[in-house]
């Protein structure tokens, strides 16, 4: 390894400890009321960005002919054309791509600083991850512990008052957001303590991973609570069948045993729920989003019309979030939209699950457990507006598409 190459690992290294411990850097670095402080995520990406491509400019060529920034750069055509056909304010197109494309720079940052041996990096940023996500947990545990106030519309006052009164949300001021980063991050806790050998690191990650999964629960999310039952249980019928069986049995168990947990989960199916979804509520958004895409069939209404924080912050959208960002993009940017923006994130997907499949290194068995958990999840609300998520889902698909060639 050269002396460019090794400078170039260790900018890599340095910018995956960033997305490691984002949520504490970012709470640290906007608590200071610096200037610029609401713009550190862009600098931190920029001067990052300039780093690699000074110092690999030459892989430039393959990066763009890569099937993951080709598709993404087909959805931004995409978009661009929703916008021309739509001729709408541009700040509301301005700030959805903000959120969609400027996370991206990260996959296109790691692509160009690693030369090989991902699977290296990445096994060392897992203690990290691991390390960040079980503080985090913590916090959440402590506020539901404490019974923190949480807003209203978090909790449902006609079949949940008197029983649940807070829920866990960590840093992250959202418990879909604290779910959703948890979800992600537990099965490489649980990959600590399934691979290493020495007894004591084992018990440790294994503490971590019941703190993480304590947090994760007390979110009280109960889209996160499927997606990841279904990701961990595939994951774990790949890995070992009788251990999925046992995760299943788990599972239920914990839904019978904790009335609060049973009581989430119950509402989901109960009349009162569903009629409030159906009246203003998810259900009544999805199906305005499915009339929206009747009279914008092709290149959709625009992005930033229709149900994310861009249509909402510029007087587009009237109600609360889609909560669902496949929905949203469909609405937003039509089915030639839709199509190429999940060729998108399935192609970055294939990038880390067939690293598996090649290798069968379980490393990459559950970076892609916790990726198809967000992935499922994002039916269900607008996660990938949160930098510590979408940081985090961008730097592990970079590892995954990163060439083979030293490992």
């Amino acid at each position: 390894m050269n002396f460019n190459s090794t400078r170039r690992r260790w900018a890599a290294r340095y910018f995956l400890l960033l997305v490691a411990y984002y949520p504490f850097v970012n709470w640290a670095i906007r608590k200071t009321n610096l200037p610029l402080a609401n713009l550190w995520e862009e600098i931190m990406l920029l001067v990052f960005l300039a780093f690699a491509v000074g110092t690999s400019y030459r892989k430039i060529g393959r990066l763009v002919a890569s099937p993951v920034v080709l598709t993404g750069l087909l959805f931004a055509a995409a978009t661009l054309l929703g916008y021309a056909a739509n001729t709408y304010y541009i700040g509301a197109y301005v700030h959805e791509a903000r959120l969609a494309f400027e996370p991206f720079i990260a996959f296109v940052i790691l692509w160009l600083l690693v030369d090989g041996d991902a699977a290296g990096l990445l096994r060392e940023l897992v203690p990290h991850l691991v390390l960040s996500a079980t503080l985090i947990a913590l916090v959440g545990v402590y506020q539901y512990v404490r019974k923190v106030p949480v807003p209203a519309q978090w909790l449902d006052k006609d079949t949940e008052s008197g029983i649940i009164s807070t829920r866990a949300f960590s840093l992250f001021g959202s418990p879909n957001v604290l779910a959703a980063y948890l979800e992600t991050i537990i099965p490489f806790g649980v990959y600590l303590a399934v691979v290493r050998k020495t007894w004591y690191v084992r018990v440790i990650a294994v503490g971590c991973v019941v703190v993480m999964g304590t947090g994760f629960l007390l979110t009280l999310t109960r889209a996160a609570w499927l997606s990841a039952a279904g990701s961990f249980f595939i994951g774990l019928l790949i890995l070992n069948p009788a251990i999925a069986a046992g995760f299943a049995a788990a599972g239920a168990g914990i839904l019978i045993v904790v009335p609060t947990f049973r009581l989430r989960m119950t509402n989901l199916l109960s009349s009162t729920y569903v009629d409030k979804s159906n009246n203003l509520g998810r259900l009544f958004r999805w199906r305005q989003a499915f009339v929206n895409l009747g009279v914008h069939p092709l290149l959709g209404s625009g992005l930033g019309t229709f149900g994310g924080s861009g249509a909402q912050k510029f007087g587009y959208f009237t109600g609360i979030s889609m909560d669902s960002v496949w929905i949203r993009t469909l609405a937003e940017t039509g089915f030639v939209g839709f199509a190429l923006y999940v060729s998108w994130l399935s192609s970055a997907f294939a990038c880390v699950a067939t690293r598996f499949f090649r290798s069968k290194d379980r490393l990459w068995l559950f970076a892609s457990v916790g990726i198809l958990a967000l992935l499922v999840n994002l039916f269900t609300d607008n996660l990938l507006d949160s930098w510590a998520i979408a940081l985090l889902m961008w730097s592990l698909f970079a590892l995954g598409a990163v060439s083979e060639g030293g490992e």
